[in-house]
């Protein structure tokens, strides 16, 4: 294991340093016109409540996995740009593409393995922006 990789026993991060991405998160949400259980399942099954307080701006201790999991989430929007940029972020999400096998991007993000984020954002970060 290398020195960089994160531990399950390091501390949380502090709401005035996570609250910035979590900003991000809701917004990004809203952009691709998402479901309160969608970016539930997406954020590793986070509970339901936790993410309508993030919603309404009130963020409490974030965990360092579900804080990866939304930098990721900013990660493949900024790669997803280009590619979504014809059909608009919210349709783009939900459509089907022939380079994830027929899957929809939001179908590989909705399965709730952090793999599958870095997957998706691993495959259009090539694509110039």
């Amino acid at each position: 294991m290398t020195a960089l990789a994160l531990q399950p026993t390091e501390r949380p991060v502090a709401a005035a340093e996570a609250r910035p991405l979590v900003r991000s998160t809701v917004m990004l949400a809203r952009v691709w016109q998402l479901r309160d259980a969608q970016m539930v399942a997406i954020l590793g099954d986070m509970q339901p409540e936790a993410w309508r307080r993030w919603c309404d701006g009130r963020v409490e201790i974030v965990d360092r996995e579900r804080l990866r999991r939304m930098a990721v989430l900013v990660e493949i929007h900024v790669a997803t740009r280009a590619a979504s940029a014809a059909l608009g972020a919210a349709d783009w999400i939900r459509a089907r593409l022939p380079e994830l096998d027929g899957r929809s991007p939001l179908q590989l993000m909705a399965s709730g393995r952090i793999e599958d984020l870095l997957r998706l954002r691993d495959r259009f970060a090539a694509l110039p922006a």
